[in-house]
């Protein structure tokens, strides 16, 4: 009967709902199974030795080396965790760990810690690998790459809206993925078609306001090493320190990188923000705190921006789950010219327009076929 004394090898438990247990995830993950004291209609009670009882294990998620999570309801987050799951490749996360109480002769859980130093700008393989780089053109051979962007699902790459399509150019057609330089050998890039361009619907060029677009492509990726997504900011807690990366300029009349750019950046305040974008014929209301975000150098010697071409990419920090997943906290936007020392680039806020990518990648109609 569920409230009632159990005796496993460990000592003594109670007997309770499986789904109240939650050692029981990991046991049965480990094909350990459970010691059952009976049934509830269909749900197992279980003799369970934890020190403290969860509210549904059936919310739980563990990664792939053993972390567990609990899923929030939150389409962007959970997406995250679930993502987890299917890293190709070992890695510490923060997910909870169990451990014994030798005093109470029970389990508890605790979150894990990692510890990962990456240090310095020159980007090496499988470090963003949900960088895309998005071609403009009539076929892949002859494309030009001139945009950045970020998967963030199986079949979603977020960038900004005014990457969808060119004067001279016409609509974005092409997504490459798995590369690290442009010079990379062909059957390293990972090249799809795009099948809908989704911009915000509140994106009205040439203003420059909710810059922000999601892209479709025609098949699925398969997650590994050189691709794999990012997962999206759903907390919005300042950062006062991200990393921009993109295929653009070099500097100011220089040309486009061949190989992956990283630059670390520093937050400004909003009234930095507001001194250095006021309102202007493409920004009516000038600089937005609430829907964007200005990052650069951190003296006004120092020349530290993103350049034309990094358009699209993202503005991104550690995962708080894990030290091998990235955030993305904003979208490359505009800025006042190429490096300019003192400057900043304007981002779009991304956790502003998370309920909007959530609706949209559910699937739903408002979307603008190719």
């Amino acid at each position: 009967m569920e409230g009632e004394t159990c005796y496993t090898d460990k000592g003594v438990g109670k007997c309770v709902s499986i789904y109240k247990c939650l050692s029981t995830v990991i046991d049965i993950r480990n094909k350990q199974y459970p010691k059952i004291c009976s049934f509830k209609g269909k749900e197992p009670v279980v003799c369970c030795m934890d020190c403290k009882l969860v509210n549904d294990t059936r919310n739980a998620i563990v990664d792939n080396q053993g972390g567990i999570f609990f899923k929030t309801g939150q389409k962007a987050r959970d997406k995250c965790l679930e993502y987890l799951t299917k890293l190709p490749y070992s890695c510490e996360t923060r997910g909870l760990e169990r451990f014994w109480d030798t005093q109470g002769n029970c389990y508890f859980f605790e979150t894990r810690s990692h510890t990962v130093a990456i240090a310095g700008n020159n980007v090496e393989m499988y470090r963003y690998p949900h960088m895309a780089l998005l071609g403009f053109g009539e076929d892949a051979a002859s494309a030009l790459w001139l945009c950045g962007g970020s998967l963030i699902s199986e079949t979603f790459i977020l960038t900004a809206a005014h990457c969808i399509s060119s004067d001279y150019l016409g609509p974005i057609r092409f997504a490459a993925l798995g590369l690290l330089k442009r010079s990379d050998p062909p059957e390293r890039w990972q090249v799809f078609n795009i099948s809908r361009v989704i911009p915000h619907p509140d994106f009205a060029p040439p203003s420059k306001y909710h810059d922000i677009a999601l892209l479709e492509i025609s098949k699925p990726v398969t997650f590994s090493k050189e691709v794999f997504p990012a997962c999206l900011d759903v907390g919005g807690q300042p950062q006062s320190r991200a990393s921009a990366t993109g295929w653009g300029k070099l500097g100011r009349n220089r040309p486009l990188a061949d190989n992956l750019q990283e630059v670390n950046l520093y937050e400004f305040s909003a009234a930095e923000c507001s001194h250095n974008f006021p309102p202007h014929r493409l920004l009516k209301r000038g600089y937005m705190h609430n829907i964007q975000m200005c990052y650069g150098g951190d003296t006004t010697t120092e020349a530290r921006d993103t350049c034309e071409g990094d358009s699209g990419g993202p503005l991104q920090v550690r995962s708080c789950i894990s030290a091998c997943l990235r955030t993305i906290i904003g979208v490359t936007s505009h800025g006042r010219g190429c490096g300019l020392a003192g400057s900043a680039g304007v981002y779009t806020r991304v956790t502003r327009y998370v309920p909007w990518t959530d609706r949209r990648t559910d699937g739903q109609t408002d979307m603008t076929k190719l």
